[in-house]
């Protein structure tokens, strides 16, 4: 048992050794140059582009023992004993507390005025991943999609928790532990799509019918007798105007879910460096070939993951079908289906892999969905 004891005590005094030599560290970087040491070990090493961009960002946090105050450019703050200062990367974190500390930020830079007093022995520097954040603190794993709406950042933690234990109780590979998650999300919100479904039925066939009536009424009528008939022939078969929206409330509760999911995605740390089948490093983009120049919004490598995405995409608007809905509607329909994938294309195109592949595969579980949940 004794020697249990020393053996703890060993390893908590190698610990304690390492933590105060990274802090020197730290703290002599800052005092030579605070804007090197955050580009080098805070900032992303990446260069993204496009709407992937904000991936590059460095974001300042002022944090007490309750709030966080994003701290804005060409702003002068001096901290208080209570106060840390959070300089927020993609991944890393760097944690200083430090009263009477004088910094400012300006054009997204910082400074610090007085960087001696680092030197004191009750400074606290450290360097940490995002999801050791809640390890140090619970306010200060606020940070963590700060930039969502409360109820969006929980749901992107839920998400977030959901993946690890995917990752640590099913299969340790986080290719494979996407995938997982991509199926289970797709049967959690099956209900919601067979209801959208059933009600994009509907709509299609009221559709077939008022069509022609509406289309009638307006070569015969105009002004106020036009919108008297109009609404009437609503009225007659029991729906208001606005009946082809119906099936769109099943996006506002996919949307919220899209959008936690892809912020967990781009900011998960225990992606980095990890590589599934051709991808060297699932938090940026695939690319299998570097260009001497770079496109604007695109970047400087080809990425083989948008160009299958956007032939998933394209793939299933061609089979798409419905066969309860006017000709034209389908036409349109498609038409508005094919520039969607152009859209994504552009939007997707410089984004993280990891991001880009789940969506791939959202796509393909779509299509096997479309295979026996015909409209």
């Amino acid at each position: 048992m004794i020697k249990i004891y020393k053996i703890l005590l060993f390893i908590l005094l190698c610990s304690s050794f390492l933590n105060a030599k990274q802090a020197n560290e730290i703290v002599a970087s800052l005092q030579k140059s605070p804007k090197d040491y955050i580009i080098k070990n805070i900032q992303d090493n990446h260069t993204f582009y496009g709407l992937a961009s904000y991936f590059n960002n460095i974001s300042y946090y002022l944090i007490d023992e309750k709030d966080i105050l994003k701290l804005d450019t060409n702003q002068t703050i001096n901290l208080k004993k209570s106060n840390y200062l959070a300089v927020v990367g993609r991944f890393n974190v760097l944690l200083i507390q430090k009263q009477d500390l004088s910094i400012t930020i300006q054009n997204n830079t910082l400074t610090i005025h007085n960087p001696a007093i680092l030197s004191d022995q009750n400074t606290f520097v450290k360097k940490v991943l995002k999801s050791q954040l809640l390890q140090i603190s619970p306010t200060l794993d606020q940070i963590r999609y700060f930039q969502l709406y409360k109820p969006l950042a929980i749901l992107a933690k839920f998400i977030e928790s959901l993946l690890l234990f995917i990752y640590t109780n099913l299969i340790s590979n986080w290719g494979i532990t996407v995938i997982i998650f991509a199926l289970f999300l797709k049967l959690a919100l099956l209900p919601i799509s067979i209801l959208t479904s059933k009600a994009q039925k509907k709509v299609s066939q009221i559709q077939v019918i008022l069509t022609p009536k509406l289309a009638q009424i307006k070569m015969d009528y105009d002004g106020e007798e036009a919108h008297h008939k109009l609404m009437q022939a609503h009225k007659d078969l029991a729906v208001s105007p606005f009946f082809t929206l119906k099936p769109m409330l099943g996006l506002f509760i996919q949307i919220p879910i899209l959008i936690a999911t892809f912020n967990a995605l781009g900011e998960m740390p225990q992606f980095s460096h990890q590589s599934f089948i051709y991808i060297k490093d699932l938090t940026y983009p695939d690319g299998i070939m570097t260009l001497s120049f770079v496109i604007p919004s695109f970047g400087d490598t080809i990425n083989l993951l948008p160009f299958l995405m956007t032939l998933v995409t394209i793939y299933s608007t061609m089979i798409f079908k419905n066969k309860h809905a006017l000709k034209s509607e389908v036409k349109k329909q498609k038409t508005n289906l094919y520039l969607m994938a152009l859209v994504f294309f552009i939007l997707f195109y410089p984004f993280p892999s990891v991001m880009v592949f789940y969506w791939t595969l959202s796509n393909i579980l779509h299509i096997v969905q479309q295979r026996y949940m015909e409209i």
